[in-house]
C-alpha cells in the first residue's frame, strides 16, 4: 500500500507510476503522469523508461497547470468504446451518431446493417471476428487503439449491441488505461433489448418477473464463472439488500459500486464492498453493481465544455456540456461548478457570460482556453495561475 506525506505541508509528491493504488485517497488527485527523464529535462515524451505520477490536492489547479508540458496523457487522443446498437441502423444512439460524425478513425466489428458506416468521413478499419474467421485478434486490436490513441485524434471502436455486454469491451478499455489513454464507454442497444422489444416480451413485470439474468452459452458450457449483480432502486433498501446478499454466499468483500444519477452530468459513483455498503445513506435515483468488474471503476474528472460539440474535445476526462447543467426544471445558473475539475472555454464571450452566471470560479477548477484571445481574457479576469491555454479549435 502506497502512503502518502502529509499534504498540510506538502503541495506535491512523486511516486512510482506502478506502484498508485488504484483508487486516490479522498482530495487527491494525479495531476501529471510522466517519465523520470521527462521530469528531470522538462521536456514532454511519449512512454519511455520508468513512468511516475505527480499526486497533488484537487483544488491545487495550479500545479495541474504547471505540470501539463510534461503530463503524457495532455499527449493523447481519446478513445470512445461505443454501441451502434442491434439490427438496423435506426437503433445507433443520437450520441453515437454525433462521434462517428466527428471521429478520425472507426475501428469496427460486424455490424447488422454493413452499410451504416457509409455516411460519415472517419477512416474506417474493419476488425471483425466470426467462428473460425478473425479478422484481427484481441491483442492486435488493443495495440491498434493505442496506437492511434498516440496520434492526438478522436477514435471510436464500434461495437454491435452495447460494448460492455459480451463485446470484450472491458479488455480494452483496461488495456487502453493501463497506457493512461483517456477512454469513454457510450452504450448502445443490446441484443437482449432489442430482441425483447421486437417480441414484445418484457424482461421485468410486476408480479411476474424480477430480475433479468445475461448468460453466454459459451461460457455457461465452459462452466459457470463469476457474474456481475444489478440491482435497480436500492437506495432505500441497502441493509436488506446486503443480508440478501450474505445469505446467498456472497463473499463480504466482493466489489460494490452504488451509482447515483446514472448518465446525468452530476452522477457519482460510490466503491464499497458488500460488507459496508449500508454504511453511509445515499439518495435516489441509486443502481448497485455487485462483483468483480465493480472494482475496474475509476474516476474521471467532469470537464464542463462551452463549444457546439463535446466529441470535438480532447481534454482527458468526461466532456459536459454546459446545456446538460439546464435539465429537471433546474436553471443554468444553479449549476454546481463544484462538480467539475476543469472548464473549457472555446470563445471570450463565454468567459463574461459564465462570470455573470455564476460570479467568481472556483480555485479549483483548471480554465482551458482554446487560443490565446480566450487566454488572455482569463488572465485579465485573474486567473492567470490557472489558465491552460490550448490550440484554437478548428
Amino acid at each position: 500500500m502506497t502512503s502518502y506525506p502529509d499534504f498540510e505541508r506538502e503541495d506535491v509528491a512523486i511516486y512510482p507510476a506502478s506502484q498508485l493504488p488504484d483508487l486516490l485517497s479522498d482530495g487527491l488527485d494525479i495531476v501529471a503522469i510522466t517519465s523520470k527523464s521527462a521530469l528531470h529535462d522538462g521536456v514532454s515524451c511519449h512512454q519511455t523508461g520508468e513512468m511516475v505520477a505527480i499526486v497533488a490536492k484537487k483544488e491545487r489547479a495550479d500545479l495541474k497547470v504547471l505540470y501539463a508540458p510534461i503530463d503524457i496523457r495532455q499527449r493523447y487522443g481519446k478513445v470512445y468504446l461505443a454501441g451502434a446498437g442491434a439490427g438496423g441502423c435506426d437503433s445507433l444512439t443520437l450520441r453515437v451518431d454525433g462521434l462517428l460524425r466527428h471521429a478520425a478513425l472507426i475501428i469496427y466489428d460486424d455490424l447488422i446493417d454493413t452499410g451504416m458506416l457509409n455516411g460519415y468521413n472517419a477512416e474506417k478499419v474493419y476488425v471483425g471476428k466470426r467462428k473460425g474467421h478473425h479478422h484481427a485478434d484481441q491483442e492486435a486490436i488493443n495495440r491498434m487503439l493505442f496506437m492511434a490513441a498516440t496520434k492526438k485524434q478522436i477514435v471510436v471502436r464500434l461495437k454491435g449491441g452495447d460494448p460492455f455486454i459480451f463485446g470484450r469491451g472491458g479488455e480494452e478499455m483496461t488495456y487502453l488505461r493501463d497506457r493512461y489513454v483517456d477512454v469513454e464507454v457510450v452504450p448502445g442497444v443490446s441484443a437482449v433489448q432489442s430482441a425483447a422489444a421486437s417480441a414484445g416480451i418484457p424482461l421485468t413485470l410486476r408480479a411476474v418477473s424480477g430480475g433479468v439474468t445475461l448468460l453466454s452459452a459459451h461460457n455457461a458450457l465452459a462452466g459457470a464463472g463469476d457474474r456481475t449483480l444489478v440491482y435497480y432502486m436500492c437506495a432505500s433498501r441497502l441493509t436488506e439488500l446486503r443480508r440478501t446478499l450474505v445469505d446467498e454466499g456472497i463473499a463480504p468483500s466482493v466489489p460494490v459500486a452504488l451509482v447515483y444519477k446514472a448518465g446525468f452530468f452530476d452522477e457519482a459513483v460510490t466503491l464499497t464492498t458488500v460488507d459496508l455498503m449500508n454504511l453511509r445513506e445515499h439518495d435516489s435515483p441509486l443502481l448497485a453493481i455487485i462483483g468483480r468488474t465493480a472494482s475496474l471503476y475509476r474516476e474521471r474528472p467532469k470537464i464542463l465544455y462551452t463549444g457546439d460539440e463535446p466529441s470535438q474535445c480532447l481534454i482527458p476526462g468526461k466532456i459536459v456540456h454546459l446545456s446538460a447543467l439546464n435539465h429537471a426544471g433546474k436553471r443554468l445558473r444553479d449549476g454546481d461548478l463544484s462538480l467539475f475539475s476543469a472548464i473549457a472555454f472555446t470563445n471570450p464571450e463565454m468567459v463574461a457570460s459564465l462570470l455573470d452566471l455564476f460570479g467568481p470560479l472556483p480555485s479549483h477548477l483548471v480554465l482551458y482556453a482554446y487560443g490565446s484571445v480566450i487566454a488572455e481574457e482569463l488572465r485579465r479576469q485573474g486567473y492567470s495561475a490557472t489558465v491552460m491555454e490550448l490550440d484554437e479549435q478548428e
